[in-house]
């Protein structure tokens, strides 16, 4: 197993940024119908990985669109909200390679909601990113970006855009990656991609270059050869002025992955005071690890979930802790970061959240493998002398169907939500589930303390990969819908 030293000891280094044409287009839509608004691809899951495994989740059809979905407090579709509760936004049409995909969403202090994705590139085939921001109650935000969408295209690759945040100021940072050439034959490496906007949608030109950072903060481990690894990130947080992101990666053309984080000035340098050289890199045993989802807490600790490998053919949802400067927490275990197990070959979490007054954090995923359908997953763990005990453990939909939680989080009392979708008799549809601060359902929301919801009709294949609380407590779950 390598030590974080030695890893990071491989060099740090910001690479220029290069980019690219930024391009903005929308359609409406009007009527009865849902709110139809023109952002494409889903990976919907099973999304490809560089090492060959998957996000795993539905498969949606060629053509696909975003959604968001607004409940009131008692988990009863709002009916003020898009056209009868939902809002569709549809950037164009697809094909069986890139269609549109919704990886995130959060309100900003207005809450306006900001949708994160991408979609095909206009008369491409590559993938583009896709902000899209849509007012309180689901229209259409037009004085955002053109028409409400924000797209980028870099220089015509495809581009796998993650999650985003909006800062205290309103303006906008996305994560995510783009493979691009290495320099090295046919060789390509996928190379962390940030961009900022302001709030009003157009780059932030003090960012990085022209609003974008385009890093690979590793050297190869063969500098000889320079036969470059990728870095990835899954998601952005905002830390006192400066951006954290987690992910994973690979220090080499071949060989498994770790989990990687890395922190970003606030004018998109490398911050080399983070963890070793600006790297925090993490293998548990020398398989694939990797991180998913983060949230930074009050305190500036940083919350990382994903998951861990310590046997082969054995994953575990993982949850770790980061000290302010990158260091792993050992007040929240003694080697910072903890692993979940129930029996399954494939267990993780995707989802990260913190509680208002930073008492607690959560996370939500899925176990699922070993001949059994796919099970939800919850975390509430208290910290910082947080009331409670932990609780941990699969939170079955259904008994008998697929189900799968993306999103978690709190609301001003301290509840908690979880999204994702449920499979049953060929209908994938969003759901979302609220519960108590012991982790048991919250009966009073819903059936049961479960709703769920067929966007467009039974038959599709529909995922929730958000949950946003307003504040005035209504729930908004936001993903990928198939078009009919």
């Amino acid at each position: 197993m390598r030590n974080e030293a030695e890893r990071s000891g491989l060099g740090a280094t910001l690479a220029g940024a290069v980019v690219l044409a930024l391009t903005l287009t929308l359609a409406g839509g009007c009527g009865d119908d849902p709110v139809i608004v023109d952002p494409p691809l889903p990976d919907g899951g099973q999304e490809p990985l560089p090492d060959g495994g998957t996000d795993g989740g539905v498969q949606p059809s060629t053509d696909t669109a975003f959604a968001a979905v607004r409940f009131n407090t008692n988990g009863t579709l709002d009916s003020s909200f898009g056209s009868g509760g939902v809002t569709i936004v549809d950037v164009g049409p697809g094909t069986t390679s890139a269609r549109e995909t919704l990886w995130g969403a959060t309100r900003d202090s207005s809450d306006r909601l900001v949708l994160f994705g991408h979609s095909k590139g206009t008369d491409r085939l590559d993938l583009d990113r896709v902000v899209v921001r849509l007012t309180a109650n689901g229209t259409v935000d037009t004085a955002f970006g053109t028409s409400g969408v924000s797209t980028l295209n870099v220089s015509n690759l495809t581009d796998n855009a993650r999650h985003g945040l909006v800062q205290p100021d309103g303006k906008i940072v996305t994560s995510g990656y783009t493979p691009q050439p290495t320099g090295v034959g046919t060789q390509t490496g996928n190379r962390i991609v940030l961009t900022r906007l302001n709030d009003d949608g157009k780059t932030d030109t003090t960012f990085g270059s022209k609003g974008v950072v385009n890093s690979m903060p590793i050297q190869p481990a063969d500098p000889i050869n320079t036969e470059w690894g990728y870095a990835e990130a899954y998601s952005v947080g905002y830390q006192s002025g400066k951006y954290v992101t987690t992910g994973y990666g690979r220090f080499g053309a071949t060989g498994t992955v770790d989990l990687l984080a890395f922190r970003y000035t606030s004018t998109g340098q490398l911050d080399t005071t983070w963890g070793t050289n600006g790297v925090f890199s993490l293998d548990v045993v020398g398989d694939n690890d990797r991180g998913r989802n983060m949230v930074v807490l009050p305190d500036d600790r940083v919350f990382m979930v994903g998951s861990g490998t310590p046997a082969a053919q054995n994953i575990d949802a993982m949850a770790l802790m980061l000290t302010p400067n990158g260091a792993r927490d050992t007040s929240f275990s003694a080697d910072g970061y903890k692993l979940f197990g129930f029996g399954r070959p494939d267990e993780a979490f995707f989802g990260a959240a913190v509680s208002p007054n930073g008492d607690r954090v959560a996370a939500a995923g899925y176990v699922a493998g070993g001949g059994q359908d796919d099970d939800a997953l919850l975390l509430v763990l208290p910290i910082g002398g947080g009331s409670g005990s932990d609780f941990v453990q699969p939170v079955p939909i259904s008994e008998t169907a697929n189900d799968r939680f993306w999103s978690v989080a709190f609301d001003s009392s301290g509840k908690v939500y979880a999204a994702g979708f449920i499979t049953e008799d060929g209908d994938s549809r969003m759901v979302v589930a609220r519960f108590n601060p012991d982790g048991t359902r919250d009966t009073t929301f819903g059936t049961n303390g479960v709703v769920t919801h067929n966007v467009v009709q039974a038959g599709t294949d529909e995922m929730a990969r958000a949950v946003i609380i307003q504040s005035d407590g209504k729930v908004v779950i936001a993903g990928t819908v198939e078009k009919k």
